[in-house]
């Protein structure tokens, strides 16, 4: 290979893995300040870098938000005293989570504009969705219909009935609930004012403890007990709580916006 050829394919490489880097990270002090000005305290972001292979986004609650000058005359977004980069940031505006990069026109490569729906194939890869299902989101529906991931888990366990199959379905049944637990507690949250996500994160850290106080007495019973049947019936039990709870904020979001 010529020096010529080697010389390109390192400067592909570093086009390349800028884009999957530093996109919107130093910008211009006008878009800096603007999307400074977004993020108050109090505002919830996620970050997720689909380039990067992400396959769940992470909550960063915002405590402060300031714009700091780097090199070149370039500005640099800091949420809590680190840098963002603003291509991988989504805030939620009308109810959708949206790229901030792309809010601010800042041109940007590989990244969706809008959060995808949870994909529950990569949560929990046993698990399919239904038929003619799969581009719905794990919202949670009215009251007599059958949620998307009873029906996930419905029919994982209709294929195998075996006490493997069947504890594994529910406990990626377990894994599909939780992650519908984060998603709805964070639509919940943003609803209230500050005073009330306060109560709200005190009493979610409550259930939290009596989760895993109650799956502790619960595995300490079962494994008392002789036969492998337990085993499907703890999984079912860990199911059930999470479901329970997502139902309940879920009630309190409909309550916020009748």
């Amino acid at each position: 290979m010529s020096k010529k050829m080697l010389a390109w394919g390192f400067v592909f490489f570093l086009v390349s893995a800028t884009v999957f880097a530093d996109q919107a990270a130093w910008i211009e002090k006008s878009d800096a300040d603007k999307a400074a000005g977004m993020l108050g305290p109090g505002t919830i972001l996620r970050s997720y870098c689909a380039p990067c292979g992400d396959t769940a986004w992470m909550e960063l609650p915002v405590s402060q938000a300031e714009v700091t000058h780097r090199e070149g005359g370039f500005y640099e977004v800091e949420v809590n005293g680190k840098g963002i980069d603003l291509a991988y940031i989504y805030i939620e505006k009308n109810g959708k989570w949206r790229n901030l990069a792309m809010i601010l026109g800042i041109a940007v490569q590989d990244v969706p504009e809008f959060l995808p729906d949870l994909d529950f194939n990569k949560i929990a890869p046993s698990l399919s969705a239904p038929k003619n299902e799969k581009n719905l989101s794990l919202s949670v529906p009215k009251s007599e219909e059958i949620h998307l991931i009873d029906k996930i888990v419905n029919q994982c366990l209709e294929k195998d009935n075996s006490t493997l199959g069947m504890t594994t379905c529910l406990n990626d049944g377990y894994k599909l609930w939780d992650a519908e637990l984060n998603k709805v507690y964070n639509q919940l949250r943003v609803n209230l004012k500050p005073a009330e996500q306060k109560t709200l994160k005190a009493a979610q850290a409550e259930w939290i403890k009596y989760r895993d106080a109650e799956f502790a007495f619960k595995i300490s019973l079962y494994d008392s007990l002789q036969g492998t049947m337990y085993k499907v019936i703890n999984a079912g039990d860990r199911l059930e709580m999470v479901k329970k709870r997502t139902s309940e904020l879920e009630s309190y979001l409909k309550l916020l916006k009748e």
